[in-house]
């Protein structure tokens, strides 16, 4: 298991799904996403773009909204976007995701967002 912020155990990224896949995806569109997938929005390293980075996602997302874990937050925020605004960006992305990734893709997207 990880440790989240505050030491609250979370679950071990590979019970979600698979985080190598989740990074094709993010990075490429890995074949189901046109374009460079979710790169091309939001960073890994912490750099200003048009979206939040996931640096440190991990550690922040189970601390965004009360009642929700990092992995319901990460997976709300897949496939609605718009129900939780990060403050200082502009309206979050399209909600379609949930119609182009299958389950499998969005739990391999959670996965690999719990490694950052």
């Amino acid at each position: 298991m990880l440790a989240a912020c505050g030491g609250e155990p979370t679950v071990d990224p590979l019970e979600i799904g698979d985080p190598e896949r989740g990074r094709e995806i993010f990075e490429t569109g890995g074949g189901v996403l046109t374009g460079d997938g979710c790169i091309k929005c939001h960073s890994l390293d912490g750099s200003e773009n048009v979206a939040p980075t996931m640096l440190g996602i991990s550690a922040r997302a189970g601390e965004r909204v009360p009642g929700l874990s990092a992995v319901d937050y990460l997976r709300q925020s897949i496939v609605d976007p718009r129900a939780y605004f990060v403050e200082g960006f502009p309206l979050p992305m399209s909600t379609q995701l949930r119609n182009i990734l299958s389950e499998e893709d969005i739990d391999a997207l959670v996965a690999f967002l719990l490694t950052q």
